[in-house]
This record gives C-alpha cells, structure tokens and sequence, in this order.
C-alpha cells in the first residue's frame, strides 16, 4: 500500500515538474510568441489593406480611362489630355496610362500634330512593363515619324530592338518609310519580308494592301501570295 502511495507521489512530482517546466518556458518565451503571434496577424491586415488599397486604384484608374475612351470617340484631345494628365499624376506605373497615352496619340496624329504624337508615343515605349506595349509603341512611333516626314529617326525607330510578333508590320513601314525615301530595292524587299512573315501570324498585316504596294515598285508577290 505505501509502494503505491509512493508511487502517486512521485507522478504527482512529475507532473508538478512537467507544470513548472512549462511555466518557466512560458515566462521565457511567452512574450515572444505572442509578438510572433501579433506580428503575424499585423503582416496579414497589411497585406489585405494593400491589395484592397491596389484593387481600389486600379478601378479608379480604369474609371479615368473610360473617361479617355469616350473623349477619343469624339477626338475631344484637351479632355484625353487631362485624363492621361490625371493618370500620370495618381496613378503613375497603371498600365492605362499607357493606353491613355495611345489614344492621345492617335488624336494628335489625326489631327497633324505629329510632334507631340510622338512624344506620348516616345513616352510608352520607355516607360512600359509591356513588352507588347513596348512594340505596339514602336509600329505607331515609326508611323507618325514617317507622316511628319523624319525618315531617318522613322527608320531608326522601325529597325531598333527585337521585333516579337510584330516583324509583319514593323518590315511593311520599314518598306514606307525606303519607298518615301526612294529607296525602291530596299522598299521591295522589307514588303516581300512583310508578307513572308505574316504567314506566322495571318491578318498582322492587310497582306493584300501590301502586295500592292510591292507591285507598284515592280516586285513580284512571293510565291503562294494572292495578288487578287
């Protein structure tokens, strides 16, 4: 009988010790666990702040642009300047800026304004992530250039950089811009490229619009080209 009283007291021992270990890491390490604990939770409201705080302006943003969308309609430019304006002053790094900057663009050319055509045009094509943008930006630069008649600075533009899925068209105003310049050969030469490479990517380019063009220079289509 005493054996096993004994023996309760040495489990009732054990578990006081086991209690006290406990307490004592506790009192050690509590403190930090409940900064982890609280930190935690801190990094994770933060976290659902800022994508809440993202999601708010891009939709503002996207609202500015709607704005622009509209206005472009209609070629009213003072008013897609102020939208790109307003883009750029609050929502720097929104990839509508860089479509703002598109339809300003395209309203500027339209109405023979090349000069600040191509800056809107300049300013994409160095401050976009996109690499698409990027080339977009390119193929209407290298456009609006050659409308302005800059033919040299056009035909830097159109031969700069790598060409994606845009070789179809950048190769067709590289031919513009050698015909505008009276380089025939040349011209013959970036069209037939144009339409060899639109077989990669059919309806990149008006094919039939360039074997026109080619034809006027006196090339001949490539072979499999439709001249109709």
């Amino acid at each position: 009988m005493a054996s096993a009283t004994e023996s309760k007291v040495e489990d009732y021992l054990t578990e006081r010790e086991q209690v006290d270990r406990i307490r004592q890491w506790w009192k050690e390490n509590g403190a930090w666990i409940i900064v982890g604990v609280g930190g935690g939770l801190i990094a994770l409201a933060g976290w659902n702040w800022w994508q809440g705080y993202q999601l708010e302006r891009a939709e503002q943003a996207s609202a500015v642009y709607a704005v622009i969308a509209e206005a472009a309609m209609e070629e009213r430019i003072d008013e897609i300047r102020v939208g790109v304006e307003r883009l750029e002053s609050a929502y720097d790094g929104s990839p509508y800026l860089q479509h703002g900057r598109f339809a300003l663009a395209g309203a500027l050319a339209r109405a023979g304004e090349f000069a600040p055509a191509a800056d809107q045009l300049q300013q994409v094509l160095e401050g976009a992530d996109d690499p698409q943008l990027r080339l977009i930006a390119r193929l209407r630069l290298a456009r609006v250039l050659l409308a302005a008649g800059e033919n040299e600075r056009a035909l830097e533009t159109v031969r700069s950089g790598e060409t994606g899925v845009f070789a179809a068209p950048l190769r067709e105003v590289e031919g513009d811009i050698l015909a505008a310049q009276g380089d025939a050969a040349g011209a013959r030469a970036a069209y037939q490229a144009a339409l060899e490479g639109a077989t990669e990517h059919a309806g990149i380019i008006d094919e039939a619009l360039v074997q026109l063009k080619l034809e006027a220079l006196g090339g001949a289509v490539p072979a499999g080209g439709d001249a109709s």
